[in-house]
């Protein structure tokens, strides 16, 4: 994996994402969709459309979910499918743990955002998506969204070898994040990019990164005055391919504590229902 440093990890990223979208003839498309899902024990009927109804790998990778297999509970949600890798406390040193000796700040995850001090005892939740993962990221509370930041940064990947060797790797990798105002406080997504991650596409707003990464990109804000109103569970983004969000509470929602977990986790589960 060390060989990774030394490849332009965004140029990687953007040409894996171009290919997996390429149309495909209606056959081949089928085939090759269905040794995707096999590969990544996918069931295909809980997607939208028949496989007929895709051109490409890609196409299938951000499928849309038939509504009525996921309930949507409450109060706060999952955002995605995946599983849920840490769950641990915050203070007002902001420090997060990424494994055992290697630490970030929470400063550092959210771009250096005065929003930072909303956060000082809240919650912070880790989601993992696998290639077997639908893509989407979903709303995990009603409310009001505030602000978006979009950072640019590097395209490590998010898996274990990355965790154990990237100092900051949730810091230091491109991500957008989208503060939410609720009626428990304020809640920031975060939408961290990774290796053929190349792209982050937004439903609210127009924003989609790693679209031309021969382009320098520096950091964006938007500032949404009127607040852009969100319903729990409604799309708030798609990843292009895997990769991983992490959710951060206002308030502490649950006792317990996770960490280097693979709890399974569906997009619409109460967080409290994971304990």
């Amino acid at each position: 994996m060390n060989i990774l440093r030394y490849i332009p990890k965004a140029y990687l990223s953007w040409f894996v994402g171009h290919l997996v979208r390429v149309p495909l003839p209606g056959p081949l498309a089928r085939l090759s969709i269905k040794v995707f899902a096999w590969l990544y024990s996918i069931d295909i009927s809980m997607a939208t459309l028949p496989l007929s109804g895709y051109r490409s790998i890609g196409d299938f990778f951000i499928r849309d979910l038939r509504p009525e297999l996921r309930l949507i509970g409450e109060p706060v949600v999952c955002p995605v499918d995946g599983r849920l890798r840490d769950c641990a406390h915050l203070d007002a040193s902001g420090t997060i743990t990424q494994v055992k000796g290697i630490d970030y700040s929470l400063s550092e995850l959210l771009g250096g955002d005065p929003l930072v001090s909303h956060f000082e005892q809240g919650q912070l939740w880790n989601f993992y998506l696998s290639p077997q993962d639908a893509h989407h990221i979903h709303a995990p509370v009603s409310g009001k969204i505030v602000k978006t930041i979009h950072l640019p940064g590097a395209l490590w990947p998010v898996n274990d070898w990355a965790l154990r060797s990237i100092p900051g790797l949730f810091a230091v990798n491109e991500r957008v994040v989208v503060f939410i105002e609720s009626d428990l406080g304020l809640i920031a997504v975060v939408m961290v990019g990774a290796t053929n991650v190349g792209r982050i596409k937004l439903s609210y707003l127009d924003v989609e990164t790693n679209k031309a990464p021969w382009r320098r990109s520096e950091p964006r804000t938007f500032e949404h005055a009127p607040p852009v109103d969100i319903s729990r569970g409604a799309k708030l983004g798609t990843f292009k391919m895997g990769s991983s969000v992490i959710l951060v509470t206002q308030r502490r929602l649950v006792d317990g504590q996770v960490h280097q977990s693979a709890l399974p986790t569906r997009y619409g589960v109460a967080l409290s229902a994971l304990f």
